[in-house]
């Protein structure tokens, strides 16, 4: 019963989004690919532990605190305006910035990267610049994931099971100043991904698929975002 492993799933969150903290912020990071757009980039490094890890960076034209209210409140309604995302549902509130969901993501890697569900174990907080758990004013904010094993979601026969072994969003406020002299708010919207999707799938296609999907994401989020400030919700 999921009850009986509620400080245990509260522990392990807290540890993986400590993880993908660390990770996020480490130096030392190789490109992988430019995105279209001016400074995004996919970027990987070998982490102890965790092997190959991949790195998104790039700026998203609105207050962070608006995309993390988005992910925290409305993560089932991804699907809707995400089409990398196919299902998210919450399984459970484990308890405050703790919940428990099944996620299914779209194929990649021009097809042979079939559709995989993920049962996702998610921490989201706010981070000070040193990584701790504050209340206001922070530095970031973060929501992580990690695959856990949940009683009544099994692998399914028809379905690859993936294991997402640390990961997370990072958004980081930061302003501009218009050549109109006004000032605006942005989102450095940072994306940390180590995956192990099953099955023998060479890593070159791996690198491919990773990136292809990290620079279509961004597509998404910016066209909600755009619609989002066109309807006058920040």
């Amino acid at each position: 019963m999921i009850s009986g492993r509620i400080d245990e799933y509260k522990s392990q969150a807290n540890e993986s989004m400590a993880n993908a903290w660390r990770i996020i912020t480490l130096p030392n990071w190789t490109v992988e690919k430019r995105g279209s757009v001016r400074g995004d980039v996919v970027e990987s490094r070998k982490v102890e532990g965790y092997g190959k890890v991949y790195r998104f960076t790039g700026v998203v034209n609105c207050p962070a605190r608006f995309l993390y209210e988005e992910f925290k409140n409305n993560l089932t309604k991804l699907p809707e305006w995400n089409p990398t995302i196919l299902k998210c549902e919450i399984i459970k509130e484990i308890g405050d910035g703790v919940d428990l969901s099944y996620q299914v993501t779209a194929g990649g890697g021009r097809g042979i990267i079939t559709p995989r569900d993920f049962v996702i174990l998610r921490r989201i907080a706010l981070l000070s610049r040193e990584g701790r758990v504050v209340d206001d004013n922070p530095h970031g904010y973060i929501s992580s994931g990690v695959s856990v094993q949940v009683p009544g979601y099994p692998p399914l026969k028809e379905m690859v099971r993936g294991h997402n072994k640390v990961g997370c969003w990072y958004l980081q406020p930061r302003t501009v100043q218009t050549a109109g002299g006004k000032i605006e708010d942005q989102t450095l919207f940072q994306w940390l991904m180590c995956c192990d999707l099953k099955g023998k799938i060479p890593q070159f296609v791996l690198d491919v698929a990773f990136a292809t999907v990290m620079l279509d994401y961004i597509v998404h989020v910016r066209k909600f975002v755009a619609e989002a400030k066109a309807r006058a919700e920040f």
